[in-house]
C-alpha cells in the first residue's frame, strides 16, 4: 500500500533552495583522493575503503578521469585490469564554481564527488555529502518542512536475502544503483550496498562471521546476500521531514535512508535524490524539473524542448498532471559518442507514471519516451473515465 502525506509543491522547494545554488564551492572543498593511472584495481579498492570514499580521481594528460565503486564492481579481473580503461573523463570545477553547477554535474555523471582544479592541478574535491550537509543546515535555518515522500524514489528495487551476492551485483550494474534493501518474505531485514560488494572482491576478505580464504571472486559472490547484509538500517517514516532524514544519514555516516510506513517499504532517499533538488526548473504552467542536462548547448536545448513538448501534450490528455521530472544520466563515453539514460516521472492525482530508457542517441531516446508516455497516459485516462 502506498501512503503519501500532503506534498509540498516542488516549485516551492525549488525556490527555497535558490540561495544554495549560487554559493561558491570553495568553502566546501576537501582533500582530493588521487591515484596513479598505473595502480591496480585491488590497490584502488583498498584506498577507497581506507578513506571511506565512493569516487577516486586519476590525472591523465591534462584531464581528470574518475572511478566509482559501481565501476569497480563491474570488473571481472580485479588484479590486472587497468583503471584508465574503466574510468570516465569528467568535467572539473574551479574555486569560483557554484554549488548549482556542482549539483548539475554530479547528477549528470552520477558522481558523489567532483575534482576542483587550479591551473591543471587537482587542488581539492567537493562531495555530495557536503552539499547534503549544506541543504540540511538551510532547512534548519529556514524552517522549511519538506516531507520525506516529496523526494523519495518510490517502490525501490529490493532483493531477497536468499539471493546471491552475484545477483545483487548484477542488479546494481544493470539498474545503475548502489543500495538494495534486503527482504525476507517481504519484510525489510537489511541493506546491501555497492561498497559491500566491492569489499568482497578483495582477496581473503572477511564476510559477515565467515572468513573466506579464497581468491576467486566469483566463489565469494556465490554467498547469500543475508550473509553480508547490514541489519542496522537507516529508516524514516513517510510523515517525517527531509531534515530528519538528513540528520539520520549524517549521524550514521550513511548514503541512504529507507522510507517506511509501518513495516512497509515506501521508498528510498539517497544523496542523489537530495542533490537533485538543485536541478534545473523549466518555466512552464506545469512544474517541470530536469536534472543532468548535457554540457553541449545543442543537446541541452534539445532535451529541454522535447521534454517540454511531451509534457504539454500529456497535460491536454490528462489535465490532472501536477509535476513532471526528468533525470538525464551519462552512462558511458566511447570517443565522441555518449550513452545516456533518461528517467522520467509524471506525477498526477491518480498516480505516478515512470519511464526509463538507455541509448546512444539522445534525440531518439526522447522520441521513444514520447511514444511510450502517450500510450501510458492515454491508458490511465481511459481507466478513469
Amino acid at each position: 500500500m502506498k501512503i503519501y502525506p500532503f506534498k509540498l509543491t516542488i516549485s516551492r522547494i525549488y525556490s527555497h533552495l535558490n540561495a544554495i545554488r549560487s554559493l561558491p564551492i570553495r568553502d566546501l572543498m576537501d582533500q582530493p583522493i588521487i591515484i596513479s593511472k598505473n595502480e591496480t584495481p585491488s590497490k584502488i579498492i583498498s584506498t577507497l575503503i581506507e578513506t571511506d570514499s565512493y569516487d577516486i580521481f586519476i590525472e591523465l594528460s591534462g584531464k581528470v578521469a574518475a572511478l566509482t565503486i559501481r565501476d569497480l564492481i563491474g570488473i571481472k579481473d580485479i588484479k590486472s585490469t587497468k583503471p584508465s580503461l574503466v574510468g570516465k573523463i569528467i568535467p572539473e570545477l574551479n574555486k569560483d564554481s557554484v554549488v548549482g553547477e556542482a549539483a548539475r554535474i554530479m547528477s549528470h555523471y552520477r558522481m558523489r564527488t567532483l575534482p576542483v582544479a587550479d591551473k591543471g592541478d587537482i587542488v581539492g574535491q567537493v562531495s555530495a555529502k557536503r552539499i547534503v550537509e549544506l541543504i540540511r543546515k538551510h532547512l534548519v535555518e529556514s524552517k522549511l518542512q519538506i516531507i520525506a515522500s516529496n523526494i523519495m524514489t518510490s517502490e525501490p528495487i529490493v532483493i531477497d536475502g536468499h539471493k546471491t551476492l552475484s545477483a545483487a551485483r548484477s542488479i546494481m550494474k544493470r539498474r545503475r544503483i548502489d543500495h538494495l534493501p534486503v527482504t525476507d518474505n517481504g519484510r525489510l531485514v537489511g541493506i546491501i550496498t555497492s561498497s559491500d560488494i566491492m569489499k568482497v572482491m578483495l582477496p581473503s576478505e572477511r564476510i559477515g562471521k565467515k572468513s573466506v580464504g579464497i581468491d576467486n571472486t566469483e566463489d565469494r559472490l556465490s554467498i547469500e546476500v543475508s550473509g553480508l547484509a547490514n541489519d542496522d538500517i537507516v529508516t524514516a517514516n513517510v510523515e517525517e521531514s527531509l531534515q530528519v532524514v538528513c540528520d539520520r544519514m549524517i549521524s550514521a555516516r550513511s548514503t541512504y535512508c529507507i522510507i517506511k510506513a509501518w513495516d512497509e517499504i515506501q521508498g528510498i532517499i539517497t544523496y542523489r535524490d537530495i542533490v537533485a533538488l538543485l536541478g534545473e526548473k523549466l518555466e512552464e504552467d506545469i512544474p517541470m524539473y530536469i536534472v543532468g542536462l548535457p554540457d553541449e548547448p545543442i543537446d541541452a536545448e534539445l532535451a529541454k524542448s522535447k521534454f517540454t513538448n511531451v509534457t504539454r501534450f500529456l497535460k491536454k490528455i490528462h489535465p490532472d498532471i501536477e509535476q513532471a521530472r526528468c533525470h538525464i544520466k551519462l552512462r558511458s563515453v566511447q570517443g565522441a559518442r555518449k550513452r545516456y539514460e533518461i528517467d522520467v516521472h509524471i506525477l498526477s492525482v491518480h498516480g505516478d507514471i515512470s519511464y526509463t530508457n538507455i541509448g546512444w542517441d539522445l534525440a531518439k531516446l526522447f522520441d521513444e519516451m514520447t511514444d511510450s508516455l502517450k500510450k501510458k497516459v492515454s491508458h490511465k485516462h481511459k481507466k478513469t473515465l
